[in-house]
């Protein structure tokens, strides 16, 4: 991708062993990926590049904090962030061999380098909660636009005021 050299780790230079490299991503980093959920962030990456003869270990330690969308009323809202992610890059010779497995990515062997953006980018991904609610800690007031959630509770109120003929009569066969 272009615009994130940072990003491409030269693998053929560096010594067999342990080498650390520390990200600072930012909003210009989830511009590059199209329909990012991520809105604005302030995440540090740090990532243990760990080289070995005949392949690496890429541990990935994920802590900041990100801007999304509310799930209920679309508000944005910050939310924090954290987790641990390992991966794994193996040579391969076969072009039909470079199928990436869940932690395991094929590379061949005439790559220099290797890029990380997508992995930081899934991981940062996957660091998000399946429900994105706009609320504070239990026991204290929502953020969420009260308006839109008004909204959502008058169109449900509606729905069932409105209810098709067909299933009306299905209803009285059900008594």
């Amino acid at each position: 991708m272009k615009g994130l050299r940072e990003f491409e780790i030269p693998y053929v230079g560096l010594k067999v062993g342990v080498h650390n490299f520390d990200y600072e991503i930012d909003r210009k980093f989830f511009d590059h990926f199209k329909d990012s959920p991520i809105q604005d962030c302030s995440v540090k990456v740090k990532l243990e590049f760990e080289k070995k003869e005949t392949f690496f270990i890429l541990k990935f330690f994920i802590d900041g904090n990100v801007n999304v969308e509310c799930d209920r009323c679309l508000v944005p809202f910050n939310k924090s962030i954290f987790g641990d992610y390992t991966s794994y890059v193996k040579f391969s010779e076969n072009a039909d061999a470079l199928q990436d497995e869940d932690e395991v990515l094929f590379i061949p062997r005439e790559q220099t380098i290797l890029d990380v953006s997508q992995l930081i980018y899934e991981y940062i991904i996957l660091c998000l909660p399946m429900q994105r609610w706009g609320c504070k800690k239990p026991g204290e007031e929502a953020i969420c636009n009260k308006e839109v959630l008004k909204y959502i509770a008058g169109e449900a109120a509606k729905t069932e005021e409105t209810v098709d003929p067909r299933w009306a009569a299905l209803k009285k066969l059900k008594n």
